[in-house]
């Protein structure tokens, strides 16, 4: 799993709708978040990373000048729906 997420570039929550009645309530939530299928300068600096030659060749084809094989991105979201009582 390491090698396909193993760091979130972006994420990205919002409360969609949120409604009352009486002392119940229910919401509606969005998350969203963003990684991208490449190595940055952090993850080839890992021993993880760093001991293994498959990744070292993939960090320099994504940055040589005659390859630039640019990172593709992987996006995720959900939408989930709260319902809950306050009994304060």
């Amino acid at each position: 799993m390491g090698i396909t997420v193993h760091d979130i570039n972006s994420t990205e929550f919002s409360i969609e709708s949120l409604t009352f009645q009486g002392n119940k309530y229910t919401a509606v939530v969005k998350y969203r978040a963003q990684d991208h299928f490449g190595l940055d300068k952090e993850d080839i600096l890992e021993a993880k990373f760093n001991s293994i030659s498959f990744f070292r060749i993939w960090f320099v084809l994504q940055r040589a000048k005659d390859v630039a094989q640019k990172p593709f991105f992987t996006n995720f979201e959900a939408t989930i729906t709260l319902t809950g009582e306050n009994n304060v």
